[in-house]
């Protein structure tokens, strides 16, 4: 029997961070993809092409990345919107595991952070194949120019961290 996490257990923000909320725009309707991964922009069709290539890259045709109930090509429903930084973010099915997200920034760094808690009971969805969740974030919360770096971070079970940039004007 795995060991069950305490309830203040879950992902820690780095120095001098400070939480901002993200707007969650879609939880399903992303591509279908490999995961972990992140992608960012401040234009909505670059962030879809960056998740279309890795989708490709991953294996999967491009007729088959986006669900079947997305509208147009993925997220096809959303329109720009301005003062916007959009981040998409893809992580493995964890079925019976506690998992935690948190959002903040420090410096001229974004961090989306993952964590992972100890497996709980059976898994039975093994097989499922994660899809990609879109969010916005203020340009209000961010800072205001140069060079803003997007930071995915696995934290528990998994460790890891995977960047990405995103150009400020």
């Amino acid at each position: 029997m795995a060991a069950c996490d305490a309830p203040w257990s879950g992902p820690t923000l780095p120095d001098g961070a400070h939480e901002i909320s993200l707007r969650q725009l879609s939880v399903q309707g992303g591509p279908f993809d490999l995961a972990p991964d992140i992608a960012a922009s401040t234009s909505l069709s670059d962030v879809r092409q960056q998740v279309i290539a890795h989708a490709i890259r991953a294996r999967f045709d491009e007729q088959h990345v986006c669900l079947p109930a997305a509208t147009g090509l993925c997220w096809g429903q959303f329109s720009q919107e301005q003062g916007v930084v959009y981040v998409a973010v893809i992580t493995n099915y964890e079925c019976t595991s506690a998992v935690k997200e948190r959002t903040a920034v420090g410096g001229q760094t974004l961090y989306f952070i993952h964590w992972v808690g100890n497996p709980q009971g059976v898994c039975n969805a093994s097989m499922a194949v994660p899809s990609w969740r879109l969010y916005s974030a203020s340009r209000h919360d961010l800072p205001g120019t140069g060079t803003l770096k997007v930071r995915f971070e696995l934290q528990g079970t998994e460790h890891g961290a995977i960047d990405t940039q995103v150009a400020l004007s």
